[in-house]
């Protein structure tokens, strides 16, 4: 199988809005295997995920809680999987697989909060971020490229070119005002060299574009141009809940992970 030339990005409607809702239910009703993200503010994870479990984190539990909330995913969400491979291998026509031992693609899971809130001092990047996460209030959310395959191990370059990659959001549970991702025309290969407050002066000085979510829809891109989520719930009893993952071509076909 040819290494793909071209990187993906499309959006696929694998669920209908009641499928999608089923889907939340059973989420919720699980609500005590979520694994808190923050010391206090309602942003939980259902499964292990790079960045918490790897990067920054010197205990590093990843393989520890792949293992244990691998199977449980995939008992408690098969069909989720299922359409995942089956939508992503029609889209892109080529082999579509888990990567063995890593974590499965999990849940983000953000309950409404007034913190939440939509401000422009929330607009932090990811290195930034990670110095922040854990502190009071809302720690900002992150602008950031997608490097979850370096965070792994997993080779930068093969045969001298960089390794080709995916990131996808599957939209489970929107928030009323909606939810999406901001998307900037730069990569890290354009501003990565440069210091922090001269990469927020180029992205804010540069035409962003919104991609807007529906439930039950994937979006697929390559990760490598500088995202953000947007749309976190800021009413009680909302909830912004979605399936992310990564992927990275490896022997002949797509791996995919968290």
């Amino acid at each position: 199988m040819p290494t793909p030339t071209i990187q993906p990005e499309f959006q696929l409607q694998l669920f209908s809005q009641a499928a999608a809702d089923s889907i939340v239910q059973r989420l919720l009703d699980l609500d005590a295997f979520w694994l808190p993200r923050h010391p206090h503010l309602p942003f939980y994870t259902l499964g292990a995920t790079n960045y918490y479990d790897i990067t920054g984190n010197p205990a590093k539990p990843y393989l520890r809680l792949a293992r244990q909330y691998n199977p449980f995913l995939c008992e408690n969400f098969s069909e989720v999987y299922e359409a995942l491979l089956a939508g992503l291998q029609g889209q892109l026509g080529q082999p579509v697989a888990f990567l063995p031992e890593a974590a499965l693609p999990g849940f983000h899971i953000f309950g409404g909060h007034a913190d939440f809130a939509t401000g422009g001092q929330h607009d932090i990047l990811h290195g930034a971020w990670f110095q922040r996460r854990d502190g009071h209030g809302f720690p900002g959310n992150p602008i950031h490229v997608d490097t979850a395959h370096l965070a792994l191990g997993l080779p930068a370059a093969v045969n001298g070119a960089p390794l080709p990659t995916l990131s996808f959001t599957l939209a489970l549970s929107l928030p009323q005002q909606g939810a999406g991702m901001k998307i900037w025309p730069l990569r890290m290969a354009d501003i990565g060299d440069l210091g922090g407050q001269e990469q927020m002066r180029l992205l804010q000085g540069c035409a962003s574009r919104l991609v807007a979510y529906r439930a039950g829809g994937l979006f697929v891109h390559s990760g490598d141009y500088y995202h953000q989520a947007r749309g976190l719930p800021v009413r009680d009893g909302q909830y912004r809940i979605t399936l992310q993952g990564h992927g990275a071509w490896l022997d002949g076909q797509w791996r995919l992970f968290w």
